[in-house]
């Protein structure tokens, strides 16, 4: 996508870019629900979390830098939240809780388990049980970033449950702690989000399926897997292929608010395997249209996941004075714009029919267990 004086690589054209405009400005109306009561709510949750930490921190020596690592999220999360950026931080602030709780977990429960498998699948069943509520049709999150994070949260704990059982079993029962904290992790952000207020919004987005667009991306992701590339990026092919499974799986549960969201990671991942950093004298004209699409959308139709993406591309390449951007971020906000948001005003068409193919295929695993 180009714009106005500045060339970007990348498929799209200047023409391209000026019907985006006009599918984001035709439905402008208020910004995203950034209510005093929501904005209250998801701060008191920053910091009762960071409380936690600074009470009990994490004191595993094999998780050395994990008090580090969640309080920046932290961090990161409450400046978004500051900046307006609501979505961004609650995506955040989902990873923070996720960290968290699986490092309490080992925390509190590796003296208990040990390598007593029997103690190890007594807590498992245990935790099971007391999430189950979460894995069946809890309350869906009116606004559709917020029930997107959702989905994502509720269709992670089943995973992280087997997933931490395979590794108990696999290797020590205490390795299987920390998953087994992340999926009860997932499941209190899932009830967080679940008690936000919906806001006063616009009509909501026609979601559907995204199998058909999931197939298509998952087939040039085959055909982009080989050397040496596919050993340079083996880091992104996984993050990416990752992505194409899980959205999968939630759009096979119908949670196409949560397959949605992770349709889009997974464009992003895949722009980003040939995406080359936009040169200096074009950086500004990306900043201006991040800028620019970041006020003109939230319309008469809930469009808060793409809003979502456009605040991670904002934050990337719009950073406190003095602090520059990576060539990487410069990268993903790129991406966010050329492919992500073309890919997201495409799922407003009808789906197009599956491809049933008859002939023999294969199927490429690059994912550690569960997620990566």
């Amino acid at each position: 996508m180009s714009y106005p004086d500045a060339t970007f690589s990348g498929p799209t054209t200047i023409r391209s870019l000026s019907l985006l405009l006009l599918l984001v400005c035709a439905s402008a109306a208020p910004a995203q629900d950034t209510s005093s009561k929501n904005t209250a709510t998801i701060n008191a949750e920053i910091e009762r979390l960071q409380k936690s930490l600074k009470d009990k921190p994490i004191a595993n020596p094999d998780m050395g830098n994990m008090n580090s690592m969640i309080g920046d999220t932290l961090k990161d999360a409450q400046a978004a939240l500051s900046a307006g950026r609501l979505y961004l931080c609650l995506e955040k602030l989902g990873q923070a809780e996720d960290f968290l709780a699986g490092a309490r977990s080992v925390d509190d429960q590796a003296a208990a388990v040990k390598d007593n498998l029997p103690a190890f699948e007594s807590l498992w069943n245990k935790t099971s049980i007391e999430l189950a509520a979460f894995t069946g049709s809890p309350r869906k999150p009116e606004q559709a970033a917020v029930r997107a994070l959702a989905e994502a949260a509720q269709g992670r704990i089943h995973p992280l449950l087997e997933g931490g059982r395979g590794f108990a079993t696999a290797t020590q029962p205490r390795d299987g702690l920390f998953y087994m904290g992340q999926a009860r992790g997932e499941a209190e952000f899932a009830a967080f989000l679940n008690k936000l207020n919906p806001p006063a919004k616009p009509s909501r987005f026609p979601f559907r399926s995204v199998l058909t667009e999931l197939q298509a991306l998952q087939e040039k992701t085959n055909a982009a897997f080989q050397p040496p590339r596919s050993i340079e990026m083996h880091p992104r092919f996984i993050a990416l292929n990752s992505a194409l499974k899980f959205a999968r799986e939630l759009d096979a549960s119908r949670a196409y608010a949560g397959a949605l969201y992770q349709y889009l990671e997974a464009v992003r991942h895949f722009g980003m395997l040939d995406a080359t950093a936009p040169e200096a004298a074009k950086q500004a004209a990306l900043r201006g249209a991040v800028e620019k699409l970041s006020g003109s959308l939230g319309s008469q139709r809930d469009d808060s996941i793409a809003k979502l993406f456009l605040e991670r591309a904002g934050s990337q390449i719009n950073k406190p004075e003095g602090s520059q951007p990576s060539a990487d971020e410069w990268r993903s906000a790129q991406v966010i714009l050329e492919q992500v948001l073309p890919a997201y005003y495409g799922t407003l068409k009808p789906a197009a029919p599956s491809q049933g193919r008859a002939e023999r295929t294969a199927t490429l695993t690059l994912v550690r267990w569960p997620y990566t």
